[in-house]
This record gives structure tokens, sequence and C-alpha cells, in this order.
């Protein structure tokens, strides 16, 4: 775990750390995520966890590892909010057959029993974060 302001806190977890936090987190959000971190999630600043800054990294890596096309990220996200595949057809202006499709589809791809379990999954791969 690092304690840093000033990096970039993707540039820090690319080169191996299992979570960044700034100096000024408390000692409970500390030991909070020292024990996410052991459990295998990865720990950014809240800041990052912002769509617009992290996912050119996230997309990247998912792309490269797990063949995730950029549509099914999208639609992994909206999965990790607990959208139904009519919400995600409704946000991203698809049809619903269209939605259920990606779901089924990210599902082959991560080898997850379903919606939740895909979740999880990506999650444990760091292809999103919660």
């Amino acid at each position: 775990m690092v304690l840093e302001d000033s990096a970039n806190p993707l540039e820090i977890l690319k080169v191996g750390a299992s979570g960044v936090l700034p100096r000024s987190a408390t000692l409970p959000e500390f030991l909070l995520a020292l024990d996410a971190a052991a459990r295998g999630f990865a720990i950014l600043p809240r800041d990052v966890r912002r769509p617009d800054i992290a996912s050119p990294f996230l997309r990247d890596h998912a792309l490269r590892d797990y063949a995730l096309t950029a549509r099914e990220l999208e639609v992994l996200r909206l999965l990790a909010e607990g959208a139904s595949n009519k919400v995600i057809a409704r946000r991203l202006g698809i049809s619903f057959h269209t939605a259920k499709f990606h779901v089924a589809s990210i599902a082959a791809k991560l080898d997850a029993t379903g919606r939740t379990d895909a979740v999880a999954q990506a999650v444990r791969l760091g292809l999103i974060m919660l």
C-alpha cells in the first residue's frame, strides 16, 4: 500500500502496488484498504474511480487480457451499478436483446456463472473498480 498525493495512482498500480491512498487517509481507512487489498482488490483514491480518469488504463488492460470490447466494458460498469438489462439498454441506447447479448458475452469471456459473478470476476481481475 502506497501513501502518495502527487503521483499518478494508476501508474503506481501498474508497477505492482496493491493500492494507493492519499497521505491524509485515516487509520480506519488505511486498515480497511489493507483488508481489501489482502482480498485481491485494487485500492485507489476516490477521485481516480471516476470513469473519465480510470477508463483508459482499465480499457487497455481488459482489451489486451480478456478481449472485452469497449461496449462490453460500458455494460460491465452498468452491471456493477446493479442495472438491469432494460436499464442498460435505455442508458446505452441499444435494444433490450442487444443488452442481454452483451451481458451473456461478458459472462462467457470472464467464465462467470451470471451477472453478479461477472462483476465479482471483473473486480478481482482489476477490470473495474467499485
